[in-house]
């Protein structure tokens, strides 16, 4: 029972940070060229495949713990680089 609540907190706080983070990074919000236009790279939503396959795992009673661990990843990942860049 304590695992199912952390289950759907943990992905629901890791998905909030994770989805819109990675929308805003692969839609171009940060990458401008000399003309003005943004440049688009969908290669990060490659971070959101991750995040999936580690909620998808994380339901089975088998892969429950490695899946945990899997969709923390890129929140993770996006809150490490955070603290590099202002620390």
């Amino acid at each position: 029972m304590n695992l199912r609540i952390y289950r759907i907190i943990h992905l629901v706080i890791t998905g909030v940070i994770t989805i819109p983070i990675t929308l805003f990074l692969a839609s171009g919000g940060l990458g401008e060229n000399y003309t003005g236009h943004t440049f688009v790279y969908p290669g990060f939503l490659f971070i959101i495949g991750v995040w999936l396959i580690g909620s998808v795992l994380s339901f089975s009673r088998k892969s429950a713990l490695l899946g945990l661990l899997i969709s923390a990843l890129p929140a993770l990942y996006f809150i490490g680089n955070i603290l590099f860049i202002f620390l």
